[in-house]
């Protein structure tokens, strides 16, 4: 294994606090560094543990931490522990503890681990991130050598993840104020609904949301409610969801929310922000209903012309013989409006649009 040298690595450090897919490079030095066979960043929000690691394939022992012993002493310690520097599994528990630990004596010592080295380091929203180093069970525990070295750099870590924290803030801050400028409302939330970041328009559109209640955004429209929720709960896996919203009010228009996933490698780890909200509203123009669709659910003007046809209840087989298309083409289609309009079936889609276009337009 290549020797690393420090001052590179804290050179790595800091670069990777601007440019976050270089985490991983850094935690594979760490690992070098450490004489371990993985490492990784680990951030707890909102009781959802989340990471990044040095080797894809230390996925399933770093799950097992979280998932098969949730309740495990190695983890609560190392998270109780004063945030001063890195400590080893003997600075956390007895021999006669691990002994009795079932993390060790059912996952880690069978799977060749079981020796590892780590910290944590505060981020300024009050939460921690903790930098861990799992070595062979074979190599016999982490040598005190190896913590000093592991405990010049951790400044350099603890700065880094302030400024990843920082940054991916004030990335989330100009787009949040860059839709402002174009008049469109927007704001930043955690998995939870939190809002954290909203701009002025996001604000002042009480008709459609509220914040009450720990500053968690709430629609007032109780199915739209409901599908923020889930889409908010699936910001890893899912892409960008569109939410048609009802008006809190009797002569309200309708609007849709958009749910813009926040995704970097190391989102989860460094920034509490999930996802971007973007309240998109209808107007009383008289514009066509097709272009109306096209706006609150970005369809291009084939999907948004789709849609409308199914609204007014015209079957996919006549759709595709007016249009010399086959009824499978009419239906890869209308599968990218159900997509962009957050429905499954067609009833749904024509029911949604029938709520959503005022009438005569």
């Amino acid at each position: 294994m290549a020797k690393v040298d420090p001052s590179m690595l804290i050179d790595s450090i800091y670069e990777a606090s601007i440019v976050p897919e270089l985490w991983p490079d850094v935690l594979e030095q760490i690992s070098r560094l450490s004489k371990t066979a993985w490492t990784v960043a680990v951030a707890v929000r909102e009781d959802e543990p989340h990471w990044i690691l040095s080797e894809s394939t230390a996925h399933d022992a770093v799950a097992a931490h979280y998932d098969l012993y949730p309740g495990n002493q190695r983890t609560s310690r190392l998270a109780a522990a004063e945030p001063y520097g890195f400590v080893t599994d003997y600075d956390l528990l007895t021999q006669e503890e691990i002994d009795r630990e079932p993390l060790y004596q059912e996952f880690l010592i069978p799977n060749g681990f079981g020796f590892a080295v780590g910290t944590k380091l505060a981020l300024p929203d009050g939460d921690m991130v903790v930098v861990h180093s799992e070595g062979h069970y074979g190599d016999g525990p982490v040598s005190s050598d190896v913590v000093r070295q592991l405990d010049m750099i951790r400044p350099h870590l603890a700065r880094a993840a302030l400024l990843s924290t920082r940054l991916s803030f004030e990335r989330t801050r100009t787009a949040v104020e860059t839709l402002e400028a174009i008049g469109m409302a927007a704001c930043g939330v955690s998995r939870s609904g939190s809002v954290l970041i909203a701009n002025r328009i996001f604000n002042d559109e009480s008709q459609y949301l509220t914040t009450r209640g720990s500053d968690r955004v709430a629609l007032h429209d109780a199915r739209a409610n409901l599908q923020l929720e889930q889409a908010l709960a699936q910001t890893l896996n899912a892409g960008v969801q569109s939410i048609p919203v009802l008006s809190g009010t009797p002569d309200g228009l309708p609007a849709v929310l958009h749910v813009v996933p926040v995704r970097k490698s190391a989102r989860d780890v460094f920034n509490q922000v999930s996802a971007i909200l973007i309240l998109t509203k209808a107007t009383q123009n008289p514009i066509r209903s097709n272009s109306l669709l096209q706006v609150l659910f970005d369809l291009t003007p084939m999907e948004a012309s789709l849609a409308a046809r199914i609204a007014s209840a015209q079957s996919i087989e006549e759709i595709a013989l007016e249009d010399g298309k086959t009824p499978g083409t009419v239906r890869t289609q209308l599968k990218g409006v159900f997509a962009k309009t957050g429905c499954h079936r067609q009833a749904e889609l024509a029911r949604l649009l029938t709520q959503i276009v005022p009438a005569g337009m």
